[in-house]
Order: structure tokens, then C-alpha cells, then sequence
């Protein structure tokens, strides 16, 4: 499992905060804290817009690059901020950018910046008409959006396909079509990884780590081989273990055992 430690997010007030302020150090602790958690990548989302967003995501990106070795996953719908996060990137490891849609608009202006560099992508099955209502239109925007990275010279195998995960609390199909979907994108495109937020399917619900933590397992199952997390969660963790090793994913349980010996379940 490729696991997106998802904490560094200025919709969080403890991250917006340190952002505006420049807090490096405040920054840096909680990019060391994911990557030694188990992170292979850490988002970095500024949380805001307009103007000033570049500004800061390049910061961000100097910032966690510089105290981990761990790449980013430089997260914004903003051209000019992906663009800023991509130049100011000097860290380990090809970046993921985070994201690209079918949206008319977003595919014009976000192919050219990726297409001049070596990066990974997350591709969201979204259209200027929304997000698929079945699985088969997930399928089908998927195998649109794959194409049109590969003509932009992104190989499959770095492209992260997400299905979009809809809340349970407004879909209660939401869960099971991402689930599906995952389990025929992986069909219909070998080589392209799929992703999602995790957390997206608890919102609006009470206990939201048990449904977090179910939903992982099922995805899992699914054919699900990465997910945007919080890695400090050692609920949702233990969890990722666990349903690896149990899809046949983690020969002789070598990551589950690793975990175990370091008190990470």
C-alpha cells in the first residue's frame, strides 16, 4: 500500500496557522512525525485560494521537502500553485500532483505543466458534468483520463486513479460503486494504481475511524493499493496491515511483521 499521509492541509487551523505564519518548524515536525509513522508520500495543501496560493505552496513544499526525504503530493485545483510547487521541488523522488479531471478548463491548463516534467498524477473521475453516478462512467472517464496522461507522456504506472468516494451520510451507494469501480479500473488499465481519500466515506457520521477503518479493508480487497491517510492514526494503519497481508499483497506478512516489531499495531 502506498499510503498519502494527508496532515499537512490548511483546512486544518493548525496548518493554515502555521502557513501564514511561516512556521517552518511547526511544519517540519508534523512532515517527520508521518514519514516515520509509515508515509511514502506527504500531501501538502495550503488550503486557500486566489492569489496568494502559489506563494505559499511553494513555501509548503521547500519546507517539507527540506526536513523529510519523503516525496510530496503538492495537492491544488490552482495551475499557477501546482506550477510554484512543482519549480520550488527539490527533494527526493518524483512528486505527485494532485489532481487532474476531464473538467474542460482543468485538463487545458494542467497537462502542459505536467507534461514538461517527471511526476506521478492523480487522476479523478470528473467531468465538467460531475462526478460519475455508476461505476461503468468511473470506468470510462478513468480509461479517458489514462489516455490523455499518456499522450502527455505519463506512463501508467504512475498514474493514481481515484473513483471518487462519496460520503455514506449523502450516498449510501457511495462506498460500494467506489468499490467496484476500483475493482474494474484495476481490470481495465493494468499498471495504473488507484487511490482515495479515505475519510471522505465517514463525513457527517458519527465514529468516523471504524467506518474509515472498514471501508480501507474493503477497498483493499478491492484492489485498492493506495489511499490518501492520516498515518497517525494507528487504528487506520494496524488496519492497512492487516488487510494486505490478508489480500495476498504482503508475502509472509513481512510489512505486517515490521509494524508489529516496532509497536505500530
Amino acid at each position: 500500500m502506498i499510503v498519502i499521509g494527508e496532515l499537512i492541509n490548511g483546512t486544518r487551523e493548525p496548518v493554515r496557522k502555521a502557513v501564514l505564519a511561516r512556521d517552518a518548524a511547526a511544519i517540519a515536525e508534523l512532515a517527520v512525525r508521518q514519514a516515520e509513522a509509515g508515509a511514502d508520500y506527504l500531501d501538502c495543501n495550503v488550503g486557500t485560494v486566489g492569489a496568494a496560493e502559489a506563494e505559499q505552496m511553494a513555501w509548503l513544499v521547500r519546507e517539507v521537502a527540506g526536513a523529510v526525504e519523503v516525496p510530496v503530493c503538492i495537492d491544488t485545483a490552482n495551475p499557477e500553485a501546482m506550477r510554484a510547487g512543482l519549480d520550488a521541488y527539490e527533494g527526493e523522488g518524483r512528486p505527485i500532483c494532485n489532481s487532474i479531471t476531464l473538467e474542460r478548463e482543468r485538463l487545458a491548463t494542467f497537462l502542459p505543466i505536467i507534461a514538461q516534467r517527471e511526476v506521478r498524477v492523480v487522476a479523478l473521475v470528473m467531468s465538467d458534468a460531475g462526478v460519475p453516478q455508476g461505476v461503468q462512467g468511473r470506468v470510462d472517464a478513468a480509461t479517458q483520463l489514462v489516455a490523455e496522461l499518456a499522450d502527455a507522456g505519463v506512463a501508467a504506472e504512475d498514474v493514481f486513479v481515484d473513483p471518487v468516494v462519496t460520503p455514506l451520510s449523502v450516498d449510501p451507494e457511495g462506498a460500494r460503486i467506489a468499490m467496484d469501480a476500483i475493482r474494474e479500473i484495476t481490470v481495465a488499465l493494468p499498471g495504473v494504481h488507484t487511490v482515495c481519500g479515505v475519510s471522505n466515506v465517514s463525513y457527517g457520521l458519527p465514529q468516523r475511524t471504524l467506518l474509515n477503518q472498514v471501508f480501507v479493508c474493503q477497498a483493499i480487497a478491492a484492489g485498492l493499493d493506495s489511499a490518501i491517510v492520516d498515518p497517525l492514526d494507528q487504528r487506520i494503519m494496524s488496519s492497512v496491515y492487516a488487510a494486505e497481508a490478508l489480500a495476498g499483497r504482503d508475502e509472509w506478512c513481512a510489512a505486517y511483521l515490521r509494524a508489529f516489531r516496532r509497536g505500530a499495531l
